[in-house]
């Protein structure tokens, strides 16, 4: 038995900021950034707001750890507020996410809900249960999953990513292609994921880089932050796999953003999950076959079914190299030597992970120390 799960309700589209009046008279608390704390966003947000009382916790940091959860739990037990309103991409989403998890363990529950109103188009973070959180000893990015933590509503008002600049246009979009290539291929895939997933791919393909290339292309804005929200919610109901096991092992000792890294990998992850490049004429593989789907999805064609996988790889190279993303690691700016020496430990580290449980092909240590050999 499958199980596909709708819990956030979402407003989306212009003047979706207005669903915020629902919380008229309420205590809100609202977590984020210091840099949006002072945004013309934020200034848009009390006006919808008007009618509740506020208070603003703006801390937040890049790769939240367990000091700055414990922080803005602080800020939360102080006001005691109704409603949670986080506001921002995934580090202020994924610190609201667990100050209310902790919150609602020590029996305070915000009763007039969990609002969410995500400034990036990619993470998902939006309508899933999970939250990474960095641990402050090993640097290791700590995967979290609770329903607990699925917002109530979330709010994908087109002025919320605006003035997003092209670097994060790009870092938040290729996260959403390899939630979208990774939810497609799960073991945990369905017949909605699917939908959900497919769909997320193709609006990518149509309205990413125009994304990138304008923030005054407000249709392409529109739709890449939609369409990044199906591909959360496909990956919320089918699992993910080792992009982001991967990314979460790297990304928690060396500074290169999430999305960035998930560029990387993911051509290197679609070869070996298929077979290392290698689908010999005539073989296969059921992984391998729904490759296939994607790619004719996106209306690649080729003359056999290996050359359409390996067109799917192409097409990520493609948009990775049209998005001026690095191709490796090394071209992310760190040093190799570093980076190979740490291989052993981020192996270990990414097989750990809970996203590796979702991969369509078991894999062992050796088998991500070899990838990560690839990206170096």
């Amino acid at each position: 038995m499958y199980r596909f799960q709708l819990t956030t309700t979402l407003y989306y589209g212009p003047d979706s900021l207005s669903a915020l009046s629902e919380l008229a008279g309420r205590r809100v608390l609202i977590v984020t950034d210091a840099f949006l704390a002072g945004s013309s966003l934020m200034v848009q947000v009390r006006e919808a707001l008007s009618g509740a009382t506020i208070e603003v916790y703006d801390r937040v940091i890049p790769n939240p750890d367990v000091a700055a959860v414990a922080a803005g739990l602080a800020a939360f037990l102080a006001f005691e507020p109704e409603a949670l309103l986080a506001v921002g991409g995934g580090s202020p989403i994924d610190t609201a996410k667990a100050v209310r998890k902790l919150a609602l363990e020590l029996g305070h529950r915000a009763e007039a809900g969990f609002y969410v109103i995500p400034t990036t188009s990619g993470t998902g973070s939006e309508v899933t249960s999970f939250a990474v959180v960095t641990d402050p000893v090993s640097h290791a990015k700590l995967p979290l999953s609770s329903d607990d933590m699925l917002p109530d509503v979330a709010i994908l008002d087109p002025d919320a990513v605006s003035t997003a600049p092209p670097f994060l246009v790009a870092d938040s979009g290729m996260d959403a292609i390899s939630h979208a290539i990774e939810a497609y291929v799960a073991i945990g895939h369905n017949d909605f994921s699917d939908a959900l997933a497919e769909k997320a791919l193709r609006m990518a393909d149509t309205y990413l880089l125009r994304s990138y290339r304008s923030n005054l292309d407000v249709k392409a804005r529109t739709h890449q932050h939609t369409g990044a929200t199906m591909a959360g919610i496909a990956f919320q109901n089918s699992g993910l796999g080792i992009v982001h096991s991967l990314s979460h092992a790297i990304g928690g000792s060396f500074k290169v953003a999430h999305g960035r890294l998930n560029g990387i990998l993911l051509p290197h992850v679609i070869e070996f999950n298929a077979g290392e490049l290698g689908i010999r004429p005539g073989e296969i593989s059921d992984v391998a076959r729904r490759y296939v789907t994607l790619a004719r999805s996106l209306g690649l064609s080729a003359s056999s079914d290996r050359n359409l996988v390996l067109g799917l790889v192409g097409w990520v190279e493609r948009v990775r190299r049209e998005l001026e993303m690095p191709a490796t690691i090394t071209a992310a700016g760190i040093d190799r030597d570093a980076f190979l020496a740490a291989i052993p430990v981020l192996a270990h580290t990414a097989l750990k992970d809970f996203c590796t449980s979702g991969n369509p092909i078991e894999v062992t240590v050796a088998d991500l120390a070899a990838i990560l050999e690839w990206v170096s």
